[in-house]
């Protein structure tokens, strides 16, 4: 009972209940329940092209990183000052990191690819966190048997407003077509690219891509025997003296080899997969979580999870990362070389 008491316990609580009375008594403005949409919507027309708000935040995480590393490196000199020392200290920590899984012969050719992926999913995640996320966007009519809001609009041609919380109300039956012009739903103008599952399929081939590059570059075609492992039934034909048990068992060790390789390719699949989902599922999930938190209990209580998300942003591109590296190590080491 003493501990239910301890400040550590009641700081929490009268923080939550002084927040929902201030909301109550001085009426503030709620926050609209966003809408929860797995595929990526479309907010622009360019040229005849679609464009949806996932891809505008991947140009716009694309822009912040090219500026941000013109602006940091612009001045560099042989004896830094405290920023370029504190820059130069992080990422000799991420090299050494990289360095100690691929050892110091493949390290410079890892460690570009892998900590550009990083960069990318840390700062797509953390730009997810942003006001410039998820509040305001385009507005879209509702379809018949959805839910949708009134809009306050703000100027007479009705191009700009905001939607109203309490106003929400299904549009169905016979009066969907006459509610269909004042019911409307939000599709944001940005979204966290890391919640669209085309951005992490497609970090996740390119990963998987390059894991088969570094095996060719290092191993040549003998890399592919691990997929068609034939090496072994042709042995128990060709290889002379190993009589007619022997050649029997090397048969069936050839057998299971290529039944091995199978495996592999298909494993080589399921490192997509794995990839794709975890990373989609992980930020996603944040982004959902937020939404509703902030329209249960808006505003200060809300706040926890965004510290919360931070560290989850950071450990899915570290997890990303450092899976890369280690798939990178298994496909240039020889078989039987693995560590």
């Amino acid at each position: 009972m003493s501990k239910l008491l301890s400040p550590k316990v009641l700081v929490p609580v009268a923080i939550v209940v002084v927040a929902i009375i201030f909301q109550a008594v001085f009426k503030i403005p709620g926050v609209i329940l966003p809408e929860i949409s797995i595929p990526a919507e479309p907010v622009l027309d360019l040229f005849g092209f679609t464009i949806t708000n996932t891809l505008l935040a991947a140009w716009l995480t694309m822009i912040l990183l090219i500026v941000g590393c013109w602006l940091i490196t612009r001045k560099m000199s042989m004896v830094p000052g405290r920023w370029q020392a504190a820059l130069e200290m992080v990422i000799e920590g991420f090299y050494n990191m990289v360095e100690g899984a691929a050892g110091p012969k493949w390290t410079p050719r890892f460690f570009p690819i892998v900590m550009s992926i990083f960069l990318f999913v840390i700062t797509a995640s953390w730009l997810g966190l942003t006001p410039l996320m998820g509040g305001w966007g385009v507005l879209h009519h509702v379809e018949a048997g959805h839910e949708g809001y009134d809009v306050n609009w703000l100027n007479n041609s009705h191009s700009f407003g905001i939607l109203v919380k309490g106003e929400q109300t299904a549009v169905e039956g016979e009066h969907a077509g006459e509610a269909e012009a004042e019911q409307y739903i939000l599709a944001p103008m940005l979204r966290a690219s890391t919640t669209d599952m085309n951005f992490t399929l497609a970090l996740a081939i390119v990963s998987v891509l390059l894991t088969q590059y570094f095996g060719l570059s290092s191993l040549g075609l003998g890399y592919l025997s691990k997929f068609i492992a034939v090496g072994g039934v042709a042995k128990a034909f060709r290889q002379p003296g190993l009589g007619c048990a022997g050649r029997i068992g090397a048969f069936f060790l050839g057998v299971i080899d290529i039944f091995i390789g199978i495996v592999e390719t298909i494993s080589e699949f399921g490192k997509i997969v794995s990839f794709s989902f975890r990373l989609f599922g992980n930020i996603f999930a944040g982004e959902v979580l937020l939404g509703v938190m902030a329209f249960l209990i808006p505003y200060i209580v809300s706040l926890p999870f965004f510290g919360l998300e931070l560290f989850v942003g950071l450990v899915q591109a570290l997890v990303f990362m450092m899976l890369s590296v280690a798939f990178f190590v298994v496909a240039v080491s020889g078989h039987g070389e693995g560590h």
